[in-house]
């Protein structure tokens, strides 16, 4: 696509020189002005500098010069129906060499929010006495501030991240990796790379392949990040040890642990945040069934795969006629451990509330209905279910602290 050139124009004399010279440098295939009543003019001095006729469209009229934000928003409707018309920001270049600093300060910030390709204003090393430079030793000064666009994404994936929105940090460093080869720049984008993958597979429930990320966090930081990942480490690598000796022994009393109805939680905490109800109580409902999973497992009992033997003896009964092996659902595995002496089976029952918020789960469109859940499900859910667990494994709440994602700052 053809390049692009807009110039802000101001009244002062002298300036055409300048102008003219960065106009013939650029050598624009179009070319526009953002301009005052009073400054338009000046359009045939710097026609009469280079000889001939400038093929450009009635300038952008700025009405108050002085006005920073209206010189803005000139500058930015040109640009957007620039863009508009199928031209990319980087083929895009902005002179403000001339105008009022209001007017020259509205296409910097212009350009910047745009990511043009180029800002540039022409300087030299003689003036005269009112501070022009003077015609002859003009130098065009061509910016591309790369480094602007790289603290914006800095910024921005510092907010994204804190809202665990992992995707578009990802995209924000791809893109960040676009605009500067620096090796400061590059390690520092690495950094971040690693530290968001390590977090995004880890809410994604990948606990192997996020601890992989977190090991090659260990001894690497930036000086302009700040976050503490030792308590994310110490949950990521006891669960991921976890499943690694379960992989190896198939023994249902190493299928599960502590940190990871720990995590379940606190994901589900995170899915509230974000206002994903149906998510987070979808979580939830796993959570309470994992409650009575892992007890059982205690006693060498799997759900999804019981054996007649390791029932109480009314139960054998029951199931006799019925070929190995043999699965029960949440009710039945509640049930179950209260047959077994187990409180948490009896506090289940009792508990109506936690019965009937869990029941309403049932409506939501992750399970059997249309039904959004809303946050008075989640809270009251929420709290029955943290109860229940945190009796049946006093250690949850200390866990969930670690399991919470932590801050990142950008110092």
């Amino acid at each position: 696509m053809a390049k692009v050139m807009i110039v802000s124009l101001g009244t002062g004399r002298g300036v055409e020189s300048g102008i003219a010279k960065s106009i013939k440098a650029s050598h624009p295939d179009k070319l526009f002005f953002i301009a005052t009543e009073e400054s338009k003019s000046s359009i045939e001095r710097i026609e009469s500098v280079l000889g001939e006729k400038l093929i450009c469209k009635p300038p952008s009229i700025v009405e108050n010069p002085e006005d920073v934000e209206g010189c803005w928003k000139t500058t930015v409707q040109l640009v957007r129906s620039l863009i508009q018309e199928g031209y990319s920001p980087a083929d895009i270049s902005i002179d403000f060499t001339s105008g009022t600093k209001a007017m020259s300060a509205g296409c910097v910030l212009a350009g910047a929010s745009f990511e043009c390709g180029n800002l540039s204003y022409v300087g030299g090393g003689k003036r005269d006495i009112n501070g022009r430079v003077i015609s002859g030793t003009e130098r065009i000064i061509i910016l591309t501030p790369n480094e602007f666009f790289i603290d914006q994404r800095r910024r921005m994936i510092r907010d994204f991240f804190n809202i665990f929105q992992f995707d578009a940090c990802m995209k924000l460093i791809a893109d960040a990796r676009t605009k500067s080869m620096a090796e400061e720049v590059r390690d520092e984008l690495y950094f971040l790379e690693t530290l968001v993958s390590a977090f995004s597979f880890w809410d994604r429930f990948d606990h192997l392949k996020a601890a992989s990320y977190f090991q090659n966090l260990r001894g690497k930081s930036d000086s302009r990040w700040k976050i503490d990942t030792s308590r994310s480490k110490e949950i990521i690598f006891k669960i991921s040890k976890q499943q690694e000796k379960y992989a190896k022994s198939k023994d249902i009393k190493d299928k599960y642990s502590d940190e990871i109805l720990a995590d379940l939680l606190t994901n589900a905490e995170r899915r509230a945040e974000e206002g994903k109800y149906d998510d987070a109580v979808a979580r939830l409902y796993r959570a309470v069934e994992l409650v009575a999973q892992m007890l059982l497992a205690r006693q060498n009992i799997d759900t999804s795969g019981v054996k007649i033997k390791d029932l109480p003896a009314d139960w054998q009964e029951e199931y006799r006629e019925i070929k190995e092996p043999i699965k029960i659902g949440q009710e039945r595995a509640f049930s179950l451990l209260e047959s077994l002496g187990e409180e948490t089976g009896r506090e289940y029952r009792e508990n109506k509330n936690l019965r009937n918020y869990l029941s309403k789960r049932n409506s939501s469109i992750l399970a059997h209905q249309l039904e959004p859940m809303t946050k008075e499900i989640y809270d009251e859910l929420s709290s029955e279910t943290n109860r229940l667990a945190s009796k049946a494994f006093p250690r949850l709440s200390s866990l969930k602290g670690k399991s919470r994602f932590p801050v990142l700052e950008l110092v």
